[in-house]
């Protein structure tokens, strides 16, 4: 083979690669894209379809459906994870309650469709069921981080522990803001008296 002809087929060996990590790319946008819309198990013809591929291509970046869920999860973990990890925990309590509801809103917003949906379909996906476990496990610590030293300071710290962590979770906010209607204010009002309650002397 020649020079030439060598390079040629580097050429076009390293555009088929590269058109086919912009395609596995776009499939996994599509699935995100369909769960914030609310589809739970959108088939493959559907990711295909939105990710502007076939739907045998979407088979031969994927494994199968679950190992595609798998890299949608890592790929929207990483997308958010420092809003995640980055939380305020300076501050009387006051201002802890405040940074840590200002937190929980922002991932509302960010990611609280694709919650929504993921909560759904744990119960038909190990994989979508062992992100949500970890993402709520994370959500939980820090909360209980964050009231450390009232925690240590009261009374029957095993179950506001528990109401501490169902209080602060995605799961109630999205209770609070669809369920109920309420606005971001609303919420944080209500969200704020609760905790607070937990820590009256």
């Amino acid at each position: 083979m020649s020079p030439s002809s060598s390079a040629a087929t580097t050429i076009s060996l390293d555009g088929r690669r590269e058109r086919g990590a912009r395609n596995k790319e776009a499939v996994v946008s599509a699935l995100l894209e369909l769960y914030s819309q609310g589809e739970v198990q959108p088939p493959a013809a559907r990711i295909a379809e939105m990710a502007g591929v076939s739907e045998r291509s979407v088979f031969r970046y994927f494994d199968d459906m679950e190992d595609l869920a798998s890299c949608a999860i890592t790929v929207q973990w990483d997308r958010i994870r420092d809003l995640y990890e980055t939380l305020d925990s300076s501050g009387d309590l006051t201002q802890r309650i405040n940074s840590i509801i200002d937190h929980r809103l922002k991932l509302y917003d960010k990611v609280g469709n694709v919650m929504r949906v993921a909560v759904v379909a744990a119960y038909k996906s190990k994989v979508v069921a062992l992100a949500v476990k970890e993402r709520r496990q994370m959500m939980g610590r820090r909360a209980l981080q964050q009231f450390e030293n009232e925690l240590k300071s009261t009374s029957d710290v095993e179950n506001k522990e528990r109401i501490l962590d169902y209080t602060l979770s995605l799961e109630n906010i999205i209770y609070l803001k669809e369920a109920l209607g309420l606005s971001h204010n609303k919420v944080r009002e209500t969200l704020t008296v609760a905790i607070k309650s937990l820590f009256d002397s």
